[in-house]
């Protein structure tokens, strides 16, 4: 058995399998937000979808990370990865920071006389 030779490969094997169900179970909880959102009087339906695709975005980074980090060959490539995944983690903020910055200051500005 490959379970007795190497106990690390059943663990990991385990946590991948355990991913895979999480991304089902991410996704069932990403479509109750937007529906239960939506139902909200006045709710800004661009908002929501703009909001949920960002949750999918780090839903999908976070799974790709962990993916990464599960194949890991020694502590040095882990700790690659992480470093990596943080970076590109807070780039991913700055932008998105920016972004809605942005929508915010468009928000506030006066409407104009036509």
């Amino acid at each position: 058995m490959a379970d007795e030779k190497n106990p690390f490969e059943a663990v990991q094997a385990l946590m991948l399998e355990n991913l895979e169900k999480m991304q089902g179970v991410s996704q069932s909880y990403l479509d109750m937000f937007e529906k239960a959102m939506q139902g909200f009087p006045g709710a800004n339906q661009e908002r929501i979808a703009d909001f949920k695709t960002y949750l999918e975005r780090q839903v999908a980074a976070n799974r790709e990370f962990l993916e990464k980090l599960l194949h890991a060959k020694d502590f040095q490539e882990a700790f690659r990865i992480q470093v990596e995944h943080f970076q590109s983690q807070l780039k991913a903020v700055a932008e998105d920071a920016r972004k809605f910055g942005a929508q915010i200051a468009n928000s506030l500005k006066p409407p104009t006389a036509a």
